[in-house]
């Protein structure tokens, strides 16, 4: 693959509709990549035409997504992961007005088994509208079915 290549977002991350926020991704390396976006009003947290900045903390953890696909080789198909933290986030804006191309760029800092941190960056021509440090994991298939199913054992005791 080319440096500067973009590939599309959809098939390496599994997030659909409404919540497919990232439309492009370029130069995935190992430890990190660069997604692109543009901001439409049909995005959660749209208020007269501007998304909250706290949606830059879901850009930032499809990124990681999208790598984390990208790096099982061509053909893999995104697996669910988990957003387990935030350990900084500065945002500089309180908003991003809709119809603004946004870039992320993420990297990675470490990662234990299935859990990782990663460094993003969500940014326009003109201005810089957050930096964060997330916690990401990525369970097992096993893992994750067992935890649905507990899940849903658990809201049914709540229910009756």
């Amino acid at each position: 693959m080319e440096l500067n290549q973009h590939l599309p977002a959809e098939p390496l991350i599994p997030h659909r509709f409404r919540m497919r926020l990232i439309d492009w991704v370029k130069g995935p390396t190992h430890s990190g990549l660069q997604a692109e976006t543009t901001v439409t009003e049909a995005w959660p947290l749209n208020t007269d035409r501007r998304v909250s900045s706290l949606i830059c903390i879901e850009l930032v953890a499809q990124a990681v997504s999208a790598l984390s696909t990208w790096r099982r080789g061509k053909g893999a198909k995104p697996r669910v992961g988990l957003l387990v933290g935030v350990k900084e986030a500065e945002f500089s804006y309180s908003s991003i007005p809709a119809m603004t191309r946004l870039t992320i760029q993420i990297e990675e800092l470490y990662h234990v088994g299935d859990y990782a941190v990663f460094r993003g960056k969500v940014r326009s021509e003109l201005a810089c509208f957050c930096k964060t440090i997330i916690q990401v994991m990525e369970p097992g298939e096993e893992i994750l079915s067992n935890l649905i199913t507990s899940q849903r054992i658990d809201s049914r005791e709540t229910v009756s």
